[in-house]
């Protein structure tokens, strides 16, 4: 595939065309699924409860499609985890033409968080689905470990000790860009970490334990972080150590 896109360069437009659109077809499957038990729930009640006063079915049924909503959630991580495991989509750390089978393999996996992010994983921050759901999805995750929040890329390549706190807002990617390459590298924080709100942890970043980064901090790419130590700022520097 890469030679082939090297060669013709001018295909490259007309074929994201084509996965766009075959991604969004995935999406709607997904998404469908994930509804069938709320849309059945509401068909159900709705067929049962045709003897009510309109007032109170209508009543019930916003509370039963408020309470559909949550139910789609916590279907959809399962659906989406499964289709993850089913079309093996994992990949490996490494070096990639951003128009290889493995640079696409890797858009598909993180196009199935996004599923997830953009439809409801607010409601999932800092709760045991949420933790579940990044495990289902590859990552590495300890005893006692809060997330709080949602932009979590390439979670297979995420480990995170125990006792640790990710504050909310905080981006933890473990891919960038460069020169028509796709790097991805694994991203490892250790146990008894706090991460401040609206971080930025970068690909190839490692943190040792009982480590605090504070808030709004961007921890340059492959940055290696020692245990016991308070770090900061754009980019991150060693502020103190906590020994």
């Amino acid at each position: 595939m890469e030679r082939f896109f090297r060669k013709f360069p001018a295909l490259i437009t007309p074929v994201q065309v084509l996965m766009t659109l075959s991604l969004y077809a995935q999406c709607s499957l997904m998404i469908g699924t994930a509804a069938f038990p709320s849309v059945y729930l509401i068909y159900h009640y709705w067929q049962e409860s045709q003897t009510w006063g309109l007032g109170l079915r209508l009543f019930v049924l916003s509370l039963i499609g408020a309470g559909g909503y949550f139910l789609y959630a916590i279907a959809l991580i399962f659906v989406v985890a499964s289709g993850c495991f089913v079309f093996r989509l994992k990949i490996k750390e490494g070096r990639y033409y951003l128009y290889s089978s493995p640079a696409i393999k890797w858009a598909v996996y993180n196009s199935l968080i996004l599923i997830v992010r953009y439809t409801c994983m607010n409601f999932l921050r800092a709760t045991p689905f949420l933790n579940l759901f990044y495990r289902m999805m590859g990552a590495k995750i300890g005893k006692n470990v809060q997330i709080n929040t949602c932009i979590i890329g390439d979670c297979a390549l995420l480990e995170i000790g125990d006792h640790t706190i990710i504050g909310g807002d905080v981006t933890l990617v473990a891919h960038v860009s460069e020169h028509n390459e796709l790097i991805v590298k694994k991203v490892r924080i250790g146990s008894n970490v706090t991460v401040g709100i609206m971080s930025i942890i970068m690909p190839g970043v490692e943190i040792g334990d009982r480590v605090m980064i504070a808030a709004n901090s961007v921890i340059s790419k492959n940055t290696k972080i020692p245990s016991d130590s308070v770090w900061g700022g754009i980019p991150a520097r060693q502020i103190t150590s906590q020994k």
